[in-house]
């Protein structure tokens, strides 16, 4: 039996050190993880972390970023993390529907690179409503 874990989340390994820069800057980033018991996973701690609890396959997922440098920076690692573990990891990017055409270009770029999805979308701290159809309807 295949087993996938269908919801997780990884960060490049610098952004433990930059946790409070990035608080600062992101929204959503905030609300998850202003806290620093909140575990910040690399690539690397997600896979060992597989091993250990019998997991075969992950889908890392984004957060729901504000920021669209941060969200960049985040949808590289994940792209670069997927290529490196193709057959452990399936990736999603991260977008903000109110970044318009900031967000469809985004979510080209990383199909390209080979990420499979969005995810995660977060309305209350992105700023939008899930049933606001013309913010939603391009992505």
């Amino acid at each position: 039996m295949l087993v996938i874990d269908s919801h997780t989340h990884i960060f490049p390994p610098d952004f433990r050190a930059k946790r409070r820069d990035l608080v600062e800057r992101d929204r959503t980033f905030a609300s998850l993880y202003a806290e620093s018991d909140r575990v910040l996973a690399s690539s690397i701690d997600l896979i060992s972390e597989m091993d250990t609890s019998g997991v075969d396959m992950s889908v890392a997922a984004g957060i729901g970023w504000t920021d669209l440098a941060l969200a960049q920076q985040a949808n590289d690692y994940v792209i670069s993390s997927v290529r490196k573990h193709p057959d452990r990891l399936i990736g999603l990017c991260a977008i903000n529907p109110l970044w318009g055409p900031d967000a469809i270009k985004e979510i080209y770029r990383c199909a390209d690179a080979g990420l499979r999805g969005i995810g995660e979308l977060h309305p209350d701290s992105q700023g939008f409503q899930i049933d606001d159809e013309p913010v939603l309807q391009p992505v």
